[in-house]
């Protein structure tokens, strides 16, 4: 076979696999632009307030949003713009929350655990979406998810489990670690509410533009309460901070576009653990972090996980899709 041939054919199969599996690419995509978010944020974290950082991200997010807007023009779906309305500033407040939830865990208890507990996220969606939207309960979802806990947990092991005796834990660490608990239940609502939101073809710039008009005035606000306010002294702190901004508003739209091409939240979320992956080799490699053999090992069924649940669940076709009736609570609008 001519090897002009084999490149054909190759490029026919990739090509249809870009076209068939979307959700893999976005979410992926969604996956490094988090993770280069999060080391922007561990860059910058010594140069400026927390609040600053938000601030300047929610500001990114909304000055991206606004381009797209200007750019492509998207318009609002027709039908019941109220309820459209309505489910974006839900989810922009949703949004605003969980941002603010994973700040002060990360404060009161330590970054391991709260990362390792806010990536349960993919539980909590495989439960929901088996209540509210119809998915299938199946075994394979429930290992995989499990497994995907244990992973995380393994690459963050976090004290809680790992000997710390409950009567050393102070109060202040039991807030943080419940309010990290809540922000991967606020994370898992997330990812449902882009299943709802995608049912009304809504443009993923209109669920950015929404999230950036409550964040920045709430990062502004918190900046000139606390009087936290500083400017950057450089271009590469600015532009360091602006990129934070951008890689944001790229995986909040990765994402949004993940679910709604896959109609599957559990998936997709689960395909996103994998961030906790790239930022651990991300942090070795620019920020000399050592990482330990048990951390691999958890990097390795987080991973294993990933594929697993992406694997069980593209046999099975959505259930919305086959009966909406059975779901009342999804109305598409003409």
């Amino acid at each position: 076979m001519a090897p002009a041939t084999v490149c054909a054919k190759a490029s026919v199969v990739c090509l249809d696999f870009i076209t068939q599996r979307k959700e893999v690419l976005y979410s992926l995509l969604s996956v490094t632009m988090y993770s280069c978010a999060d080391l922007l944020i561990y860059y910058l974290k010594d140069r400026f307030h927390m609040f600053v950082i938000f601030t300047w991200i929610s500001a990114g997010i909304f000055t991206a949003s606004a381009i797209d807007g200007v750019v492509r023009r998207s318009p609002l779906p027709l039908g019941d713009r109220r309820k459209v309305i309505g489910l974006l500033a839900i989810n922009s407040l949703l949004s605003s929350a969980s941002e603010l939830v994973t700040t002060l865990a990360n404060v009161l208890a330590t970054p391991g655990d709260s990362v390792a507990i806010i990536n349960t996220a993919p539980t909590v969606v495989f439960v929901l979406s088996v209540l509210l939207l119809g998915d299938p309960f199946t075994l394979a979802g429930i290992s995989f998810s499990v497994m995907s806990v244990i992973g995380v947990a393994l690459v963050t092991q976090p004290p809680i489990l790992v000997g710390t005796l409950v009567g050393d834990i102070s109060n202040e660490y039991i807030t943080g670690v419940s309010l990290a608990g809540g922000s991967a239940i606020i994370e898992a609502v997330l990812v449902i509410m882009y299943r709802f939101i995608g049912n009304y073809d809504i443009p993923p710039v209109y669920v950015t533009l929404f999230n950036g008009l409550i964040c920045l005035p709430l990062g502004l606000t918190l900046c000139n309460v606390f009087d936290v306010w500083s400017t950057p002294h450089s271009i590469g702190e600015v532009f360091a901070l602006s990129s934070t901004g951008v890689a944001w508003y790229l995986g909040v739209t990765s994402v949004y576009l993940a679910v709604k091409e896959k109609q599957r939240p559990v998936c997709v979320i689960t395909l996103m653990t994998s961030e906790v992956v790239i930022v651990m080799i991300g942090q070795y490699l620019l920020f000399s972090v050592e990482n330990t053999w048990i951390r691999y090992i958890g990097a390795l069924l987080i991973m294993v996980a990933c594929i697993g649940i992406e694997v069980s669940g593209n046999g099975v076709d959505d259930p919305a899709d086959e009966n909406e009736e059975a779901h009342p609570i999804i109305e598409k609008t003409s």
